[in-house]
């Protein structure tokens, strides 16, 4: 089920980051679901295609789940067949200490003697 925003309805981005005008879930209606003033015996209304059901009823003809997909968007070709979206080469990584405590030895190693007298 693709993501759907609980402040404007639309699919594909999540609530904290949209600064779309709000869409009640229930209505339709331009204010958040929260605040609804719809009885429950009032019928639903989809924000995304005005059915008779809420907005986030995975039967709605608008639902990406019941159409299609939306196309991404083809990399394009070079001339010697490469795509320009080609990943660069790997290069080596640096070995990873094992755990925190032996990263954080290591960077203050330096300030104990060797022999261990303290």
């Amino acid at each position: 089920m693709p993501p759907q925003c609980y402040r404007c309805q639309e699919f594909f981005h999540h609530s904290r980051l949209c600064n779309r005008a709000p869409k009640c879930l229930k209505c339709s209606g331009s204010h958040l679901t929260a605040e609804c003033k719809k009885s429950v015996k009032s019928p639903a209304k989809c924000a995304n295609c005005g059915g008779p059901h809420p907005a986030n009823f995975s039967g709605c003809p608008n639902n990406p789940i019941n159409g299609k997909q939306p196309q991404r968007a083809k990399k394009k070709q070079h001339l010697d067949g490469e795509s320009q979206g080609a990943p660069p080469k790997a290069t080596p990584q640096q070995q990873k200490p094992q755990s925190y405590a032996w990263a954080q030895w290591r960077i203050i190693s330096h300030l104990f003697p060797k022999d261990n007298t303290f």
